[in-house]
């Protein structure tokens, strides 16, 4: 279909930058840390469900489905990558039952694809079994094994050849001992130890693992892990380098889309629900809600300097027909014009609208409140925090939404927080629960108009394509997205180690600040990506 013109865009300009064939950008400078930077503690972190799924299918040669067949990842700040990810028995159960399904499929399939020996060896072959180990170990391991790793390996396969008699049964059994072990599950970032309050640098191969799933969301290629073993990677121009080239690849592009769609809180968008009376076209458009804001995301990391501001700002909509109905566009494709209709960049897609109201009708407060602690990077209490019983204002046929919640305001307890968030919330009702463009409400005029204090200024918004064009402009904006992606590609929610991000990012020329693969490169090559701090228990 048309729509994979823009979500082929992504792949396709950065492999070319790479490659010299249009203007490379320059090299981002030498970023130093400050004395008193914070670094990242020395951890260990479980792979996200979808980072897992690459590791996966990387380890067997084929696509498998495993993200969505496990329990769901535990989020912190809103995002799947973190520290915290724990593996309860219900999500290793699950695990193990699909480990010992992708093992038998890739052993009676694929295995000597994966290991040339085995497609005529035997049960007895000692050289082969010994080659599938290395093999497949390194890979799923992202390092070469110890002795010791590869002696239990060969028991492993021993004990498979006994139980079948022959070679295939035998990989049967490693390969899930591989996807189950702790060394594929877990991303080590420990470099060789020390004792609390030290400083240590991470290993060449955990630095190519974490360039990796930092810049790819998946495990290192066979050109990464050669530069770890040359320990080259310990130089900044080289990691600097990898980046680059990983960048150019044409399935990075899924893990900026991830970090979007995760940022918007739209990527579990197709497990909502609308209510079937007043949007009977919802359950069929979800997915392609989703499919927009994907093609959208792709076609301006490339082509609008992959900034928040194009996200914010840009005059174009990336629909397939369905969805150009739905948006009363005469045209559709990657860059579909929205003149005229009252949209402009992500924040009036479908995709965030809609996840951002009830079923029944809109929500000021969710869409305010997302404006406040995404964008603005502002965190506002919840009412539970301060007290507060949560009293959703009953609906009406004779009222706006608007007018439903003017008890915001005129609670005293209430207002200090919803005078700024539902000033900001009410600027989207010109978009229904679904996110269909609307001027009236039961009958009554949508009002958007709004005016409040954003960095201690008095500002007046016509409506939220108004407010769209403001945040674009705001410093404080751009440093926000920024500390969101920062949390996203370092899996973390450190504040004070988001500072020392933060002093690296005011290194960057004017014409690369805000750009967010810039940025991302000139993290990858300072000091704060390979050195860790051994924090106490």
């Amino acid at each position: 279909m048309k729509l994979e013109l823009g979500v082929a865009l992504f792949g396709t300009a950065l492999v070319l930058s790479v490659a010299g064939c249009v203007d490379r950008p320059a090299a981002s400078p030498e970023a130093k840390l400050s004395a008193n930077a914070r670094l990242l503690p020395a951890r260990v972190r479980r792979l996200t469900n979808l980072e897992l799924e690459h590791t996966v299918s990387a380890l067997v040669g084929a696509p498998v489905e495993l993200a969505k067949e496990l329990p769901p990842d535990a989020r912190q700040e809103d995002f799947t990558p973190n520290a915290d990810q724990g593996a309860p028995a219900s999500w290793a159960t699950r695990l193990d039952a699909l480990a010992r399904e992708i093992a038998a499929k890739t052993a009676k399939e694929r295995l000597a694809k994966l290991v040339p020996c085995a497609g005529s060896a035997t049960a007895n072959d000692r050289a082969c079994a010994t080659e599938l180990v290395a093999v497949l170990g390194r890979r799923a391991f992202r390092r070469p094994l110890d002795a010791g790793e590869k002696t239990a390996l060969l028991s492993v396969f021993d004990a498979g050849t006994k139980q079948g008699g022959t070679f295939s049964r035998g990989a049967d059994l490693v390969l899930p001992a591989l996807i189950e072990s702790p060394n594929l599950l877990y991303l080590s970032e420990l470099g060789n130890g020390g004792a609390p309050g030290t400083t240590v640098t991470l290993t060449p191969y955990e630095i190519a693992s974490l360039l990796a799933y930092t810049v790819r969301g998946g495990p290192p290629d066979d050109e990464l892990l050669a530069r770890a073993e040359d320990s080259s990677l310990l130089e900044p121009r080289v990691r600097e380098h990898e980046a680059r080239r990983l960048l150019g690849m044409r399935d990075t592009r899924h893990h900026f889309r991830r970090f979007v769609l995760e940022w918007l809180e739209v990527d579990e968008l197709e497990r909502t629900a609308k209510s079937s009376t007043l949007h009977p076209e919802y359950e069929g458009l979800k997915a392609h809600m989703l499919m927009e804001t994907s093609a959208f995301v792709d076609e301006v990391m490339v082509a609008e300097g992959a900034s928040v501001s194009a996200l914010l700002t840009a005059g174009f909509a990336s629909v397939d027909p369905p969805l150009a109905r739905f948006y009363d566009l005469q045209t559709w494709g990657p860059r579909a014009s929205l003149a005229k209709t009252g949209r402009i960049g992500i924040l009036q897609q479908a995709s965030f609208l809609a996840a951002h109201a009830h079923e029944d009708s809109t929500s000021p407060v969710k869409r305010g409140d997302f404006v406040m602690k995404k964008l603005l990077c502002n965190e506002v209490q919840r009412p539970a925090e301060l007290g507060i019983e949560v009293i959703i204002p009953g609906p009406s046929k004779a009222l706006t939404t608007r007018e439903r919640f003017r008890d915001h305001v005129s609670d005293a307890t209430c207002r200090g927080c919803h005078a700024q968030i539902d000033a900001l919330g009410f600027t989207f009702e010109a978009f229904d629960a679904a996110g269909r463009a609307r001027t009236t409400e039961n009958g009554r005029p949508v009002d958007t108009v709004n005016q409040t204090t954003l960095g201690g200024k008095a500002v007046r918004f016509e409506n939220s394509a108004d407010l769209s064009r403001f945040l674009a402009q705001s410093p404080d904006v751009k440093e926000c997205f920024a500390r969101q992606a920062f949390r996203y590609f370092s899996a973390q929610h450190d504040r004070n180690v988001e500072r020392s991000y933060l002093e690296l990012r005011d290194a960057l020329p004017r014409q690369q600040s805000g750009n967010l693969v810039e940025e991302l490169v000139l993290y990858a090559k300072s000091e704060l990506f390979v050195r860790r701090e051994v924090r106490s228990k």
